[in-house]
């Protein structure tokens, strides 16, 4: 670029003449003013249709810098950024030989994306009838200038520009593969690179931002990577939608930096990480053709997508072996299909505070005629890539429907199941016309049958979703959404479904030390959130106690996951809910208002010390360095419990009351603490009185932090010495009975046991604590000889119904194999304000 020009004829003149009159009556292209004192520009002419200019006004330190990063030529873009740099530009100006002016060439991109000569002149200051800080830049086309110069025609010009896309400014599909093979011809000896890449989730971009800011990102990067192409000798390609490509000698340009520049053309909208660019590359080698080269990377390109972590992925011949491994699977799942070798497994839903089912999921397992089963890790994602999923979904929905009907027909109490629904079913069917046509085949009620959709899928076409969940509701079904928080989640989304049941993963109560508080927030957040709209909350994924009682003090109601149960076969869920006491035929019901949070405890205007006292009990704060533990704050409730003369000599060193047995696990449960931050751990531990007798305490450790090598605790203490006792009277009872003592107990609508006693230990081959266990859990049917199951439930429910007693004689499988008959007496209690309906005893024949 040089500053020579149109000025040159207003210098060393003897008469002088106004610059400024003169461009203002010129026929200039654009004329764009720019404030410096405001930091803005703005475009005060512009012949339309002729310069790309996607901003005609906005800030000007933000306007220069993307002018010289996408709208001007390589080799010109360095020179311009400096020119026009706000800092500098009119001490530049002011220093040039006709003052406050300056001129200078460059090319700019025109609407057809072509290079075009363009000449800026610029007039600043009083001395061009300008107020201070007013800049004026006038913009001529000197192309034809230029074409004359280097001996080119403007037909020739114009044609050249057919070949570019007129969005990114790039060659089109036919036309890069075509130059892309004429390079490779020229240059066999070089050894090129293939690139291929795209951005992931890209519909959905245009969906959320609006399809003007999704074309100037194609744009962008367009002109970012023509700037890569002309730099390394190589060519650049826009293959339509979202995909490019590029032909590069090897190793002119990084991968890394590639993917920096694009993803920073995506984030400047501040946008979900979701919106990846996923890169493929291939290396060509001998005798390598063109579409050969294209083929590989667009393979390792969808070897990138797979990784959330890894977007960059290299060609490699094993690739080839996945597409054979994938083909196979399909190849084998048609066969499956006729075969029978495809099934479903149950996962029940569960009501938290009961255990009882509520409903089930249905999930696709493959199990081959030899007994092996094929994981759904391995075949789903490979229909889903495909697009077979449709195939699997039909068919699992269909056996779902067939297997409820021969319940309803076998008298077995008909428990809800939700069936997944995919993205690529909604788009490829119509799903709620075959849902409906599905239950009045099997003549099923509506609410047998639930619909799953996920959170993704409603991302992908919002409206068309919308359509299909509304009309799934108007036809009396149940609609959940599967896996919210996981992905795309979007508040407006939720609102706009207007769906009965929200359904989310665990997985934020599966985060490390660093990151569980986060995950804690996200979780209360979004389980508030659905309280406010009233929706009933389902959390899959549940692993232990710790995180269901977490839950449940959240509100959560309901919980699927391997705490209750893992995925059963049809036979195992079967047993189960032939016993009617394991089923909540209730279904999922939203209960307003049954939780506060905790933080509502800190507001001082409302709550007094005394009355925190009262409501949080017995409490400390323990330090141990893994030796001592020793009690440095209490509060007056846990001085109370403790009742002991000698309390303040007590508070150090405490292990020293304490029987060996239960100092140990004392510093196991606190260890215990310290690594699940988030549930703690609990244990009954005793302590030593003046009298030389024992207090037992229920303690639950929370660990708090770690200073100077010792550790502290919050601790909330409850005194259970009489239970304690008591349990142990009743293990003195079971010892001497020779029977076996057990209260069926209904409270809040369910009914349970609670074994009272249990003399026959040895002859059942189960204690008194399993057994209790097992018959709240519903196992304890499996322990009854298959030929009297049914008759000792029937006469179960016959006896609760019409308030009988009743004995009846049953055998029993044992442990060990062997089978031995019981007696079982039933004694229905009349005592209305009794939680305990009936007693039921069982004795040796």
């Amino acid at each position: 670029m040089q500053s020579k020009g149109m000025l040159d004829f207003f210098k060393n003149r003897n008469k002088p003449v106004s610059v400024s009159d003169f461009l203002e009556h010129s026929s200039y292209d654009e004329l764009i003013e720019i404030d410096l004192n405001e930091n803005r520009y703005r475009f005060v002419y512009n012949v339309a249709d002729k310069y790309y200019a996607p901003v005609t006004a906005g800030v000007y330190s933000e306007f220069y810098r993307y002018a010289a990063d996408h709208m001007i030529h390589p080799d010109d873009a360095g020179f311009y950024a400096d020119v026009m740099n706000p800092d500098t530009i009119l001490q530049r100006m002011a220093e040039e030989e006709l003052r406050d002016t300056f001129e200078f060439c460059f090319r700019t991109t025109d609407m057809k994306k072509g290079w075009r000569w363009i000449d800026s002149i610029l007039l600043a200051g009083p001395r061009h009838g300008l107020p201070k800080g007013i800049i004026r830049c006038y913009i001529f086309d000197i192309q034809n200038i230029k074409d004359r110069e280097e001996g080119r025609t403007l037909v020739a010009r114009e044609e050249s520009a057919l070949l570019l896309d007129p969005l990114t400014g790039l060659k089109r599909e036919k036309d890069y593969f075509h130059s892309v093979e004429e390079l490779l011809k020229a240059h066999p000896e070089q050894k090129w690179m293939m690139v291929v890449f795209d951005i992931e989730q890209f519909k959905m971009f245009n969906e959320w931002y609006g399809r003007e800011a999704g074309d100037m990102v194609l744009a962008r990067i367009g002109a970012g990577i023509r700037k890569d192409a002309e730099r390394t000798n190589g060519l650049a390609g826009y293959l339509g939608n979202d995909d490019y490509s590029m032909f590069l000698p090897a190793g002119s340009l990084q991968m890394e930096k590639l993917f920096n520049n694009l993803h920073k053309a995506i984030m400047r909208y501040g946008v979900s990480v979701g919106f990846l660019p996923a890169i493929g590359v291939s290396y060509s080698k001998e005798e390598d053709t063109v579409m050969r080269l294209y083929d590989e990377a667009s393979l390792a390109m969808r070897n990138a997508k797979t990784n959330f972590k890894n977007r960059i992925r290299y060609f490699d011949p094993s690739m080839y072996t996945k597409i054979a491994s994938d083909y196979q699977i399909l190849s084998d799942f048609q066969s499956a299909l006729k075969n029978n070798e495809i099934i479903f497994y149950l996962q029940p839903q569960c009501r938290a505070s009961t255990a009882s089912i509520v409903g089930a999921e249905a999930l696709a397992r493959w199990v081959k005629p030899d007994g092996t089963m094929i994981s759904p890790l391995v075949f789903v994602p490979v229909l889903e890539k495909y697009g077979f999923i449709p195939d699997l979904d039909k068919f699992i929905w269909e056996e779902v429907c067939r297997w409820l009907k021969s319940c309803e027909t076998r008298g077995l109490p008909l428990v809800p199941v939700s069936v997944n629904v995919s993205a690529v079913d909604i788009f490829t069917f119509n799903v709620p016309e075959y849902i409906q046509f599905l239950v009045e085949k099997y003549q099923l009620p509506k609410k047998a049958l639930k619909v799953e959709i996920t959170e993704s899928a409603c991302a992908d076409d919002p409206e068309k979703m919308q359509a299909v969940v509304r009309e799934l509701r108007n036809n009396g079904f149940i609609v959940l959404m599967d896996d919210f928080g996981s992905g795309y989640s979007s508040l407006n989304m939720l609102f706009e479904l207007n769906i009965d049941v929200l359904k989310m993963d665990a997985h934020f109560l599966h985060m490390d030390e660093d990151t569980i508080e986060k995950g804690i927030h996200i979780l209360e957040s979004i389980v508030y959130m659905a309280k406010s709209m009233r929706l009933p909350v389902i959390v899959e994924g549940v692993e232990n106690q710790g995180q269901k009682e977490y839950l449940q003090s959240l509100g959560c109601q309901y919980i699927q996951g391997y705490y209750f149960y893992k995925p059963l076969t049809i036979a195992d869920f079967e047993d189960l809910i032939s016993n009617p006491f394991n089923v909540d035929d209730n279904g999922f019901v939203f209960i307003a208002n049954e939780e506060f949070r905790v933080r509502e405890f800190l507001n001082d205007a409302v709550y007094s010390d005394a009355m925190l006292n009262n409501i949080l009990g017995p409490a400390a704060i323990y330090s141990w360095d893994k030796e001592n533990v020793d009690i440095i704050r209490f509060n007056h409730k846990f001085q109370e419990a403790v009742d002991v003369p000698d309390f303040s000599e007590r508070l150090e060193k405490i292990q020293r009351f304490m029987p060996s047995a239960d100092r140990k696990l004392m510093y196991s449960t606190m260890e215990k603490a310290r690594l699940d931050r988030m549930n703690g751990a609990s244990a009954v531990m005793s302590f030593g009185r003046v009298d030389g007798t024992y207090s037992r305490f229920w303690i639950h450790f929370y660990y708090l932090d770690e200073a100077e090598g010792r550790m502290r605790f919050y601790g909330s203490a409850r005194d259970v010495t009489e239970l304690t006792n008591l349990n142990r009277h009743m293990d003195l009872l079971s010892r001497f009975l020779s029977e076996c003592v057990i209260f069926q107990v209904y409270n809040h609508g369910i009914y349970s046991f609670r074994v009272a006693a249990q003399g026959l230990e040895q002859e059942m081959q189960v204690s008194r604590e399993e057994l209790e266990l097992e018959l709240n859990s519903g196992k304890f049917i499996r322990r009854i000889a298959q030929k009297d199951r049914k008759r000792i439930v029937r006469l179960g429910v016959n006896a609760i119904k019409k308030k009988e007693d009743f004995s009846a004689t049953f055998t029993m499988n044992l442990a060990d194999g062997n089978t031995k008959d019981f007696l079982l007496k039933a004694d229905m209690v009349e005592d209305p304000i009794s939680d305990v309906k009936c007693i039921l005893s069982v004795h040796c024949k």
